[in-house]
């Protein structure tokens, strides 16, 4: 067993150079990060770019929500971007996250939110011929009685509205879909066919995203540059301050994260942000030989039973939904590097019980989570605006602008 809390830390050397579009201006970079003539980018093992003195927008956080915010402007004809990031291009929390593409959402632009990205991800493979480890696996997701069946319904009926295809099934049909899942308590399920997975993880596509916006548009990333506080003036944005030095600006966006909520506390005029991360468990299966066809066996989401379980590297991976989720970094500020963490079998009884319930040889991690996004502009700062998550509740969202 083993478990680890999310932070950044340095993609791995041989993973990127995969990720990358060959075109002019292309160089393999020796820790990782590319340029093009119209996408620079800086990794902290070469020598920085100089920072810009002023940006239209300068873009806080290189996870998978900050790159789709830069990848959105950039299409809608927006020049003079700048992406901070403290750390390494999609080597935070965004690493981590289960990236499970699901339509099944309590709320209707969550909803539309998962099925545009369930489209960006396949029209990006399609488009550029790279592998994004989107995977068509279909969900279901389950009733252990009448009033989650209702609710399953309801769901379905705002889905159909929307164009999403969607069925609501019995347990045997469950059954034929996942023969790993143990039906005897359920009462019926919701089954959405074109929900998905990406394989390689957010992380992944996070890069991709940079990388394909690097053909077409104008703007600056540049990595291990933290972003101190952002400088306001008559309730206006003026500039953002880093560790290396100052940048004016008509826009902030920020994107970052776990830390988003110090990054608005620590800022000149303080803004609120509703944020904390809360440690969230996982358990892996080993490999499993001819149980059923991994790749492609749909998600599984017990909302009952408060788990959700994916295909997994031939195995499975099982998620718990606490149900009082356990707080994380409360002694200070959150930390940028992985550390390893003790096992807490005892806080994850519930959902423990409900993963062996529902399948089989599970083996317990854990990271931290949050449950819904922020998205809004600021009260106290006009052309502020957060947009700030996301893993357990939202998964594999890439956002809209």
């Amino acid at each position: 067993m083993c478990s680890c809390v999310r932070g950044s830390r340095a993609l791995s050397p041989v993973l990127l150079p995969r990720l990358l579009l060959p075109h002019t201006g292309y160089r393999s970079a020796s820790r990782g990060l590319w340029t093009s003539p119209h996408c620079m980018t800086v990794s902290g093992d070469s020598q920085p770019l100089p920072l810009p003195s002023q940006a239209r927008v300068v873009i806080c956080g290189g996870g998978i929500v900050g790159t789709s915010v830069a990848y959105h402007l950039a299409k809608l004809g927006w020049t003079d971007i700048v992406l901070l990031e403290q750390g390494r291009l999609g080597a935070g929390t965004t690493r981590l996250c289960a990236g499970i593409v699901s339509v099944a959402k309590p709320i209707s632009i969550e909803c539309q939110m998962a099925n545009y990205s369930n489209n960006l991800y396949q029209q990006l493979e399609e488009e550029t011929g790279v592998k994004t480890g989107y995977i068509k696996t279909g969900s279901l997701c389950l009733a252990q009685n009448q009033d989650r069946f209702l609710s399953l319904k309801r769901l379905a009926s705002r889905l159909r509205v929307m164009g999403i295809s969607c069925n609501i099934i019995k347990p045997k049909e469950v059954a034929k879909l996942h023969p790993l899942v143990n039906i005897h308590d359920l009462v019926g399920a919701l089954h959405l066919p074109a929900d998905a997975v990406c394989f390689t993880g957010s992380a992944h596509v996070c890069l991709l995203l940079m990388d394909i916006s690097s053909f077409f548009f104008l703007f600056l990333i540049l990595d291990r540059t933290s972003v101190q506080q952002v400088l306001v003036e008559k309730g206006q944005v003026m500039a953002v301050e880093t560790d290396r030095g100052s940048i004016e600006c008509e826009y902030f966006v920020n994107c970052a994260g776990q830390w988003a909520y110090e990054l608005g506390q620590a800022s000149e005029t303080k803004v609120s942000v509703p944020l904390h991360g809360c440690e969230h468990f996982y358990l892996l299966t080993k490999p499993l030989q001819g149980s059923l066809p991994c790749v492609s066996s749909p998600v599984v989401i017990d909302m009952d039973g408060r788990i959700y379980v994916r295909p997994w590297q031939g195995g499975l991976l099982s998620g718990g939904f606490e149900k009082n989720p356990k707080p994380i970094f409360t002694e200070g500020r959150n930390q940028l590097e992985i550390q390893n963490m003790q096992e807490d079998w005892d806080h994850f009884g519930n959902e423990r019980g409900g993963g062996r319930k529902r399948q089989t040889n599970l083996f317990l991690h854990k990271w931290a989570t949050w449950g819904m996004t922020v998205l809004s502009s600021t009260p106290c700062v006009e052309a502020v605006v957060l947009v700030a998550e996301v893993n357990m509740a939202d998964p594999g969202v890439t956002l809209f602008c």
